[in-house]
């Protein structure tokens, strides 16, 4: 525990209070599921792409990142070229079409593409179980968070996190959550741009920061990592998130193809900008702290006893706001998941009203479950983060990636899919990784062969079922 300013306070308790506004002024037009889910349809560009970057800047980056470059060195920064190639992927293969099918949840198009309700339910139960492992590491991260600043258990620092978020969540669904994310997505950027040259100067320059680590230890300014590690970081986080469930459903709220596709780009401008920082940061707190007994503490650190009180208030607020955002897309997703995708399809009659009900309801028990696996956290955050990263890609990416482009993909095969990639990654990861791959290889793989294999033994899905995705 620090000892926190006025100013420090101010600044922390002033970006909730603005946040919570926010949510509750964009929330006033919605009427409809619809509304809530997917903003309207109304979100531009600019809000699209910060909202889209916000969302991916999790705890596993302002956290998590930092605190594995503090503890393993540079080298770990060649996992961001594999995930800016999985949204290369999305904007060429699957942003546009998804934006045209016009759906308001994620398996509503498993269940158009494939004519399956039992696909689209199967997904819809995925999601929620693997955006629960990742609610995990938001809250772990938060936890951390308030725990370095007040001292008080991470539980609590957790509960507040997730308290503040679920109330603008609630309230005013996809558009404040669009909305919230442009104001945290320019305040990442903006505290990095001013946080990284005081930081510098007070760890004595890019040499001083590179010869101290060289001598402290090789491995953080050469390979730590091997070979076989960069490439399954890459590859868990580039092909989750070219069909990553969170922003995907922020693709249904944009104008149109043309406003996803801009959005994306304006995406890789935050990104770059942030990608550069935590690799700037995660090394010169290094350098100043050479012994931290939490790596994922790094940060939170820096913020209270390097950065002047202004500065620190406003890293910390993007870390939170990084935190938030990342939990905001889930809860929606997840809770959608259930009240659209679930409930939906059991209770056929529901109405709009009921469906909404459920949703919130959702929202706040897939906002509480987590809280009890994160006291007790299985691994740093961004290992966390990258369980959930391979999960994700293990059961989606083949379906939405090949089943958009391909026209003879069938549901059996899909639901197959979808069962081969986690069983998959789930015996992977139990027996320890064998061979050193990381557990997303594996599980993309079997998850791919099945879909091509099986669709060439079962039955076609109907034309009606490809006219939204195929020209022809």
């Amino acid at each position: 525990m620090f000892d926190v300013s006025p100013v420090f306070l101010l600044v922390v308790i002033g970006y909730f209070a603005i946040t919570v506004a926010i949510g509750l002024l964009a929330g006033r037009g919605n009427k409809t599921s619809e509304d809530h889910l997917v903003a309207g349809r109304s979100i531009g560009p600019v809000i699209g792409g910060a909202a889209l970057a916000a969302t991916q800047l999790s705890a596993g980056t302002f956290v998590g990142t930092i605190g594995v470059l503090y503890l393993t060195g540079a080298s770990y920064l060649w996992y961001w070229p594999g995930l800016w190639a999985g949204w290369i992927v999305s904007a060429l293969f699957v942003a546009p079409k998804f934006q045209k099918f016009k759906g308001v949840t994620v398996p509503e198009y498993i269940e158009k593409r494939y004519n399956s309700k039992f696909a689209k339910m199967l997904a819809a139960i995925l999601i929620v179980i693997a955006y629960s492992v990742y609610l995990i590491a938001q809250y772990v991260a938060g936890g951390i968070l308030i725990n370095t600043l007040f001292g008080i258990p991470m539980i609590w620092g957790a509960t507040i996190t997730i308290g503040i978020t679920l109330i603008y969540t609630m309230k005013g669904g996809m558009k404040a959550t669009a909305y919230s994310d442009f104001f945290q997505a320019i305040i990442m950027a903006g505290c990095f741009l001013v946080a990284v040259p005081i930081l510098m100067q007070q760890s004595g320059g890019f040499s001083s920061v590179g010869a101290f680590l060289s001598e402290l230890d090789p491995g953080l300014t050469g390979w730590h990592w091997s070979f076989k590690d960069l490439l399954g970081f890459g590859l868990a986080f580039g092909l989750s998130m070219a069909i990553a469930p969170y922003e995907l459903a922020r693709m249904y709220s944009m104008k149109s193809e043309k406003t996803v596709r801009l959005a994306i780009g304006y995406s890789f401008i935050f990104q770059a900008v942030i990608a550069v920082s935590i690799g700037l940061v995660g090394l010169a707190i290094r350098s100043v702290y050479p012994v931290l007994s939490n790596p994922d503490s790094a940060s939170s650190i820096m913020a209270l006893d390097i950065l002047p009180p202004v500065i620190g208030a406003l890293f910390m607020v993007a870390i939170l706001a990084s935190i938030m955002s990342t939990v905001s897309g889930i809860m929606i997703v997840s809770a959608s998941a259930v009240s659209h995708d679930i409930y939906g399809t059991i209770k056929k009659d529901a109405t709009d009203k009921q469906k909404m009900f459920v949703n919130r309801i959702a929202v706040l028990v897939l906002a509480i479950i987590p809280l009890i696996f994160a006291v007790k956290p299985f691994d740093m955050v961004q290992f966390i983060v990258l369980v959930q990263a391979s999960l994700v890609a293990s059961f989606f990416f083949a379906i939405v990636v090949i089943g958009l482009n391909w026209k003879r993909a069938t549901g059996t095969a899909a639901i197959i899919s979808m069962i081969g990639g986690v069983v998959t990654v789930l015996i992977w990861f139990l027996l320890d990784k064998p061979f050193g791959l990381n557990e997303v290889i594996p599980g993309v793989t079997v998850s791919t062969i099945l879909l091509i294999v099986f669709s060439y033994f079962t039955k076609p899905v109907p034309k009606e079922s490809l006219q939204p995705f195929f020209n022809d």
